[in-house]
Formats: structure tokens, C-alpha cells, sequence
């Protein structure tokens, strides 16, 4: 008896949920395409952020698509800087499109180690640490960083699938730069622990195709008519590219960019 009124009773909560739910959606899409409170073409990037945060606040995260990962537990001890995330260890503000939904203002960590993305939620009282299904996850941005996954078959060629840092993006060109992090278990005082180790690449993107990105002859092999602009650069710019190699790179393909639409232009 006490089962089956158990059972009753989450079927109508679910159904509860699944009526506000199909509401709210409802309602969001209405006032997306009613003329009166606001027309697509109208709406800024400001007012899109916000429709998609009041329905998140609205049905709640644990009722949407987010709720769709594996709980994450790190179960390796280290100390100091030396761990597996990217920056820093703790959570930091951030967005995600995930399963093609925007999602705002979550607490995540980029886990560099492995590669995935993990999602502090609610749960009932309490957080949970959840690691997002990797093929859901299209772009996040954590921080003021934004991440793109990258499956293509060209890219197998360069690197490795996976999220990679966009540091420029143009109709002309895409640089990116993929962060990476070894383990190595080290022992003091009779204790165990790990130390991960950061590497860096640098990929670009130029006419559907991926390129290594990291020295300039790779340069050069994409842009082989630009050889005395680029040599220039690098003159120039040796104390930049030893003091900040992503800024430096960035000024380069911007350079780039900028020469290319030149010469289309003439």
C-alpha cells in the first residue's frame, strides 16, 4: 500500500514538472514570436542570454537536458599548481551549448587532464559535480575563454579531436590552441601524489582544413606567398612570442587575415 501511493505521488510530481515544463516552453517561444513583446530581429545577444537564464531559473537545471553526465570524482591528490584543470582548481563562472541548449552562469571546470567538461548542479540540498557527456557538448566558455570541439577528419592529421581554445575566428581563418596535461605520480615523505604537466598546440583552421600552427615553418606552409611578411614579423616580435606565445600568435594571424583580404580585394 505505502508503495504504490509512492509510486502514485511521483507520477504526478512528474507530470507536474512535465506540464510546467511543456508550459514554460510554450510561453519562452510565444514571446520569441509574438510581434508585441519583442521580435527576432530585434533581439540582441543581451536579450537572447536572458530569455534562455529565465527559463533555466524557471523549470529549474535538475528538469533540463543538463542533468545528463556521469558524477565526477578526482581521485588523484596533488599540491601545489600542478593539477589537472584548466587555470585554476576551483569552479569558475561559465556557459555551455549542450545537446544544442544554451545554458548560463554554471560553476565548471574544464578537467584538461581528460579532456571533459564537468557541471556543479543542485541536487535536492546539495552539489553535485557532473562530467557532461563529451559528443553533447558543442562550445563552452569558462571565464572570459572560449572552447570549441573539434571532430573533423583533417584534424586527425594535426591533433587530436577534442575542445580546443579559440583565439582568433574570422570568415578567413580560425586559430586555435589545444590544451593538454600529463600525469606523473611523485612520493614525499612516504606520501603519494601527482603533478600534471601543460603543453600547448596551436591549430588553424583555413579553407576547410586544419594546419599545425606552432612554429613558422608551419606558417609558411599555409601561407608560403606571405614568406616576407611573416619572416618580418617574427623579427620584430621575438620578445612577445617568448613573453606571451598566445598574444603573439594572435597578432600574426590577424596580421594575416588582414593581408589576405588585401590581396582578394585587388
Amino acid at each position: 500500500m505505502y508503495n504504490d501511493k509512492f509510486v502514485g505521488l511521483h507520477q504526478i510530481n512528474f507530470m507536474c514538472v512535465n506540464n510546467t515544463y511543456s508550459f514554460l516552453i510554450g510561453l519562452l517561444f510565444f514571446s520569441l514570436l509574438t510581434p508585441g513583446l519583442t521580435t527576432l530581429q530585434a533581439q540582441t545577444d543581451s536579450e537572447k542570454k536572458s530569455y534562455y537564464k529565465w527559463f533555466d531559473n524557471s523549470v529549474g537545471n535538475q528538469n533540463t537536458d543538463l542533468y545528463n553526465g556521469t558524477i565526477f570524482i578526482n581521485r588523484y591528490r596533488t599540491i601545489g599548481e600542478k593539477h589537472r584543470f584548466f587555470e585554476v582548481e576551483d569552479f569558475l563562472d561559465g556557459s555551455v551549448t549542450y545537446d544544442g541548449n544554451n545554458y548560463y552562469d554554471l560553476p565548471m571546470q574544464y578537467d584538461v587532464y581528460q579532456d571533459q567538461l564537468i557541471v556543479k548542479l543542485k541536487q535536492g540540498y546539495a552539489n553535485i559535480a557532473l562530467q557532461l557527456i563529451k559528443d553533447k557538448v558543442e562550445a563552452f566558455e569558462i571565464g572570459d575563454t572560449p572552447f570549441v570541439r573539434v571532430t573533423n577528419d583533417s584534424m586527425k592529421q594535426v591533433g587530436s579531436d577534442g575542445f580546443y581554445e579559440v583565439l582568433v575566428r574570422s570568415p578567413k581563418l580560425t586559430l586555435l590552441k589545444k590544451h593538454s596535461k600529463s600525469r606523473q605520480k611523485r612520493v614525499r615523505k612516504g606520501q603519494s601524489y601527482y603533478d600534471f604537466v601543460s603543453k600547448v598546440n596551436y591549430v588553424v583552421y583555413y579553407k576547410e582544413k586544419y594546419y599545425p600552427a606552432k612554429s613558422k615553418s608551419d606558417v609558411l606552409d599555409i601561407f608560403p606567398e606571405l614568406k616576407e611578411e611573416v619572416n618580418e614579423y617574427y623579427s620584430l616580435s621575438r620578445k612577445l612570442l617568448k613573453t606571451n606565445p598566445d598574444v603573439f600568435r594572435s597578432a600574426l594571424f590577424k596580421k594575416l587575415i588582414s593581408l589576405i583580404s588585401n590581396t582578394n580585394n585587388s
